[in-house]
């Protein structure tokens, strides 16, 4: 079992503009709490020169701490998702093209993740119009999953509140339309609990298609990261069921807090998650 972080760790010790010396700096603090993966992030498109450049320093400094990337993430691209006009097939692919040949830096990282932001529709468009969205939106995601199954990367998508997907069964209707066994989801907890999903019940529904996680809490009133154990997400059912349904990838989490609490927060979510996963072992045997 590997516990790891999410980027919102460096997020929330740097902001959203945080450069790769940031990111490079963060890295021993991940290591000292304990944790041993970690997820490397372009957050924004203007950031991706300087991650060409910085991506091997990333993983030099990652890999002499023992960490391992057990996802990238290109969170910028939820963009071409977001309206209409930019659900067109091609939007974004450039990008995606860019983004990919950065991750090749981290060798031991197969699994890209791309967030499905939220769409603003236009409310006037007709049936027709709707349907050829939806049409457009399984052409992206196959062009997508081309040039990155062509890297040897698996496209993991992370599903936003009110996006074009929407929920877990459109996902799955995508992912079956699709077919391929390269397209997953990163299964954010905080995200499908504030749509109101049955969120310990989601690894048996999505039967293998979760490629990576970010686990955050929340009360599913608001879209936030609060720390595990202070929402009402039932962590024990979770990650029993996680277990039951053949995860074997790394569980790491995602709290957003002020940077001063940061290791505070992450280091007692690593004690609960470790805790909870202690006692179902116990109760099995």
């Amino acid at each position: 079992m590997m516990f790891g972080v999410s980027p919102a760790f460096v997020l929330s010790l740097y902001g959203h503009d945080f450069s790769v010396d940031d990111f490079c700096e963060a890295l021993p603090r991940i290591g000292r709490l304990g944790f041993a993966a970690y997820q490397p992030e372009v957050f924004h498109a203007a950031a991706l020169p300087e991650w060409a450049r910085g991506a091997h320093r990333v993983h030099r400094t990652a890999e002499a701490l023992g960490l391992v990337p057990s996802q990238c993430v290109a969170h910028f691209m939820l963009e071409w998702f977001a309206n209409p006009e930019r659900l067109h097939p091609s939007g974004g692919l450039d990008e995606l093209r860019a983004v990919v040949e950065i991750f090749q830096a981290f060798p031991s990282c197969r699994v890209l993740t791309v967030p499905v932001g939220q769409f603003q529709p236009d409310w006037r468009t007709a049936e027709e119009d709707w349907r050829k969205q939806r049409g457009c939106l399984v052409e992206k995601v196959s062009r997508y999953l081309e040039v990155v199954s062509a890297a040897g990367l698996k496209l993991a998508i992370e599903i936003v509140p009110f996006s074009v997907i929407g929920g877990i069964r459109r996902f799955l209707d995508l992912c079956h339309e699709i077919g391929s066994p390269h397209l997953g989801l990163n299964f954010d907890t905080g995200h499908a609990w504030a749509c109101r999903e049955l969120v310990p019940l989601l690894p048996f529904e999505l039967e293998g298609r979760i490629l990576g996680t970010h686990l955050g809490d929340n009360r599913s009133t608001d879209n936030v990261k609060m720390p595990l154990g202070q929402g009402t997400i039932p962590w024990g059912p979770l990650l029993q069921n996680l277990h039951a349904a053949g995860y074997d990838g790394s569980l790491d989490i995602e709290i957003g807090c002020p940077a001063g609490d940061v290791e505070q927060h992450y280091g007692q979510g690593l004690a609960l998650l470790r805790s909870l996963i202690t006692a179902s072992k116990g109760d099995q045997g």
